[in-house]
């Protein structure tokens, strides 16, 4: 049996659901451009200096580098703050001093709970030394990775598995559909293999832009083929 077998309504049916997963997997991509660059910025593609910054780098800085760079006042402060928590984020010395008037200046008018900024994140409050420690840590930390991975995979899988199975049943070459098929489950699961252990081996950020790209790419690619082959009459 193929997929170009199956009556109008359930062809319909795919099709529609085919053009919700190209544009959810499209405005992923834009999201993440977003996140990494600052949306002041506008959409750009990441680079890996930018993804390296949100792997291996405490959460904080990174974000004074990235989606918060207009929000910091001097490059240089992005520095001050960097080099406190490699001292080892010690409540005492001139560093701190200096560290932690940045971040009341840099950060705290919107990370606070009693902020009354437009854009105010009371949620992730930065009033105190010990809120400011909980985003110091190298990379993602081991509770919000788990967190990320098990939603991610959870949520990829299923819609991956509906979309695998019907690529299945289109009628290109067996070869042309089991390449597709493992590369887009082999690259999300080394994509997200990549996030823990970045942390560790910084050269693993190539492969969380490889492993994302493909895995990006073979969900297109497979939607569009899917697509074309649906509608196509049986020959």
């Amino acid at each position: 049996m193929s997929i170009q077998q199956l009556n109008t309504p359930a062809k319909t049916a795919i099709s529609l659901f085919l053009l919700f997963v190209i544009t959810a997997t499209i405005s992923s991509v834009i999201l993440l451009g977003l996140e990494l660059s600052g949306e002041k910025a506008g959409f750009n593609i990441p680079t890996i200096s930018q993804i390296q910054n949100k792997y291996t780098m405490p959460s904080i800085v990174s974000a004074m580098k990235g989606s918060m760079y207009k929000e910091v006042t001097d490059d240089e402060d992005i520095d001050t703050v960097h080099n406190w928590i490699k001292e080892g984020t010690k409540k005492e010395g001139k560093l701190y001093d200096d560290a932690w008037k940045i971040i009341q200046k840099d950060c705290a008018n919107c990370h606070s709970k009693t902020s009354k900024m437009s854009k105010a994140i009371p949620s992730m409050p930065f009033d105190t030394y010990e809120q400011v420690l909980t985003h110091t840590d190298a990379g993602y930390s081991w509770s919000k990775m788990s967190k990320q991975a098990h939603i991610h995979m959870f949520g990829i899988s299923t819609f991956l598995l509906i979309v695998t199975l019907l690529f299945a049943y289109t009628t290109y070459k067996e070869s042309v559909r089991n390449i597709l098929i493992i590369a887009s489950f082999g690259g999300a699961f080394l994509d997200i293999f990549s996030w823990w252990f970045s942390k560790f081996v910084p050269e693993l950020v190539y492969l969380i832009f490889a492993m994302g790209g493909l895995m990006v790419s073979s969900i297109l690619l497979m939607s569009v083929l899917i697509l074309a082959n649906i509608w196509k009459k049986e020959g």
